[in-house]
């Protein structure tokens, strides 16, 4: 299983139609594939690929994430049946629910914050998994760095894109130093959202984000197709197959599996979890309150347990 996050702190670069977009052909071509929306703003979810959000109150991941549910990562998953898929390929979807919001802060209530997506996932079956990861370096961003095999990243042909490759490449080396793990690739980047031709100013950014020395990817660019195929509720790829996007979006694909492929991905996940005394206390304590009454109630409050912020 290969898992691939699309991410840039930058908002509006395209993050979440490369997301859906590469999701989609890597089904097409007959992966399975499974596209996780950690973007609380829940647009790959419900804009590009008319799903609903997970309820609240059903198994979704903002319960998974805080371990408030810890059932098997399928139930947590549905399927986008309305998109082309080859023989054997499958396109599932990990929805966003309203409980994200509030996910930072609880997130960041834990002894190691970061691997708590890679342990959600990590008995997953699937060829592929594709991270849309939210337009911030927050502890989202920073869960999916910490799970991910390589990065996928969506540019906008301008200067501040330029920039905003520079914090991009400080925050994976937070990551890697946090979590103690290998150091993240690029996959590729994906310059688009721009008007043809390309002008000149757009044609000197573009230059100087060769000058990094990172994969550069087929380019996407503007085109109403994108919008009406997130008004139907399909990927690009099936919505108007002979476009120049829907063509970009296979060959980002082609490079994917063939990365899946040629070069298998470690597991960055460390082996084992970590027993932490005070975790075993507070479950203890809330379970013990829940269901003593009289004199007992309570007893358990009395042992420390970690502090919740």
């Amino acid at each position: 299983m290969q898992i691939t996050s699309v991410v840039n702190q930058k908002g509006g670069v395209g993050k979440t139609a490369l997301s859906v977009g590469a999701a989609a052909a890597l089904a097409e071509r007959g992966c399975r594939v499974l596209l996780i929306d950690l973007d609380p703003q829940g647009h790959a979810t419900t804009e590009m690929l008319g799903l609903p959000e997970a309820s609240p109150q059903a198994p979704n991941l903002a319960r998974a994430l805080t371990k408030l549910w810890k059932g098997p990562v399928e139930d947590l998953v549905v399927p986008h049946t309305r998109s082309n898929i080859g023989p054997d390929g499958a396109f599932d979807v990990i929805p966003t629910s309203p409980g994200m919001f509030d996910l930072i802060r609880r997130l960041d209530t834990f002894r190691v914050p970061g691997w708590q997506l890679a342990r959600v996932i990590q008995f997953a079956n699937y060829d592929h998994v594709i991270i849309d990861c939210p337009p911030a370096l927050d502890v989202l961003t920073n869960n999916a760095l910490a799970a991910t095999h390589g990065i996928l990243v969506p540019v906008q042909p301008d200067r501040t894109s330029i920039r905003a490759l520079r914090l991009l490449n400080d925050q994976l080396v937070y990551v890697q130093e946090a979590v103690n793990r290998s150091p993240i690739p690029y996959y590729g980047v994906v310059p688009g959202l721009y008007r043809r031709p390309m002008s000149t100013y757009a044609s000197s950014a573009l230059n100087e984000l060769q000058g990094f020395g990172y994969p550069l990817l087929s380019h996407i660019p503007l085109g109403v197709v994108m919008n009406e195929a997130a008004a139907h509720g399909v990927p690009v790829t099936t919505f108007a197959p002979e476009t120049t996007q829907a063509a970009a979006f296979r060959k980002i694909a082609e490079i994917l599996d063939t990365y899946r492929r040629e070069q298998p991905a470690p597991n960055p996940l460390p082996v084992a979890d970590e027993f932490v005394f005070e975790d075993f206390i507070t479950e203890v304590a809330r379970t013990r309150s829940a269901n003593d009454s009289g004199a007992r109630k309570g007893l358990y409050d009395l042992l420390p347990k970690r502090p919740r912020g």
